[in-house]
């Protein structure tokens, strides 16, 4: 099962590529300065005044306007998909992607390609909320101990500090 978050995750490194690149041209230079959030943050996160100023720049980039709305259409997917509904908005997001999609996006459409199967496993457990996410955090919390550790003589000793730590 690919979880929802990583997914998400991906199209915004391309919707962010998407931005760099923009931000690299003269015009970009001053308009996208300290205003690259706009784009990078969900739609429900946006003040109004924040509301605003994306639209004015998406009407000068319209290219940035495009990936950061296909970018909340995939949200919007996994927020009202379900089981029965999934491939169906899924391929029809692709199919959008392909079309009107900035050369970045459709990049990363491989993913799509070859995790079609993990993605809409996330539905099939959706009813109990599966997800990864403990996981990931006692990963996360591992590494961290392993990064710290670093002076430890003894691996035996990380180990036992490791298991202190991130045990149940």
């Amino acid at each position: 099962m690919a979880d929802h978050f990583h997914v998400i995750q991906h199209v915004s490194k391309a919707v962010n590529k998407v931005l760099s690149r923009w931000a690299k041209t003269e015009a970009g230079k001053q308009a996208l300065d300290g205003q690259r959030h706009l784009f990078l943050r969900n739609q429900e996160d946006l003040s109004p005044e924040d509301q605003q100023s994306r639209a004015s720049l998406a009407a000068a980039f319209p290219e940035i306007e495009q990936a950061w709305q296909l970018k909340e259409a995939l949200r919007s997917w996994y927020a009202e998909a379900s089981a029965s509904t999934a491939a169906v908005g899924l391929d029809r997001w692709i199919a959008a992607v392909k079309r009107h999609g900035p050369s970045e996006l459709r990049k990363a459409l491989s993913a799509f390609r070859n995790w079609r199967r993990e993605i809409l496993a996330f539905f099939d457990f959706l009813p109990t909320r599966l997800s990864n996410g403990f996981v990931e955090g006692k990963n996360n919390r591992t590494k961290a101990l392993m990064r710290q550790g670093y002076g430890y003589s003894n691996r035996r000793h990380l180990r036992l500090r490791i298991l202190l730590e991130v045990a149940l």
